[in-house]
């Protein structure tokens, strides 16, 4: 079937037109925009429920989440984070759970106050402990391993580069 360029709200708008002049059951009008018949029930139900505002896609966000922290814990939390700007969320934690013993803490990453430590990168170990000034100031040389040739003998391969070059 070939790619028609008509979004989901001009369809269902076009879709919603013909519903409205009563001419084909649901069912047939499905079929005829190659809908299922639950698609169709539900663009009914929305352009009834909001009207025109109903032709739009709307948020498929959850209206909740079941793991969030409560709020009351999350105000403390912040409160006890602000008095004591150096302690760590482990400490944070182990003297929330010590005020009240009942509360259901997060996880010591889930605070949202620590700021994440900052990683040093270090240098590979092969890499050159010197810069080049010019070309062929230093070179530099690797042993790939060795592998058989066809003829029984083996390679030996070894690469070698100017590192000002390379």
């Amino acid at each position: 079937m070939p790619w028609n360029g008509v979004t989901v709200s001009e369809q269902s708008q076009r879709f919603l037109e013909d519903y409205q002049l009563n001419y084909y059951a649901i069912t047939e009008l499905a079929e005829r925009f190659s809908i299922s018949p639950k698609t169709a029930h539900k663009w009914i139900k929305r352009f009834k429920q909001y009207g025109q505002a109903g032709f739009h896609e709307f948020s498929r966000r959850p209206h909740n989440c079941p793991w969030q922290t409560d709020v009351a814990i999350a105000k403390e939390l912040v409160a006890l984070r602000k008095a004591h700007p150096r302690w760590g969320p482990g400490k944070l934690l182990d003297v929330m759970r010590r005020r009240d013993p009942e509360w259901q803490l997060p996880v010591v990453s889930t605070a949202g106050l620590i700021k994440p430590r900052r990683r040093y990168r270090r240098a590979h170990p092969g890499s050159p402990k010197s810069q080049a000034q010019w070309p062929n100031d230093i070179w530099g040389a690797d042993y790939k391993g060795q592998f058989r040739l066809k003829n029984g003998g083996y390679c030996f391969p070894l690469t070698v580069s100017d590192l000002a070059t390379r």
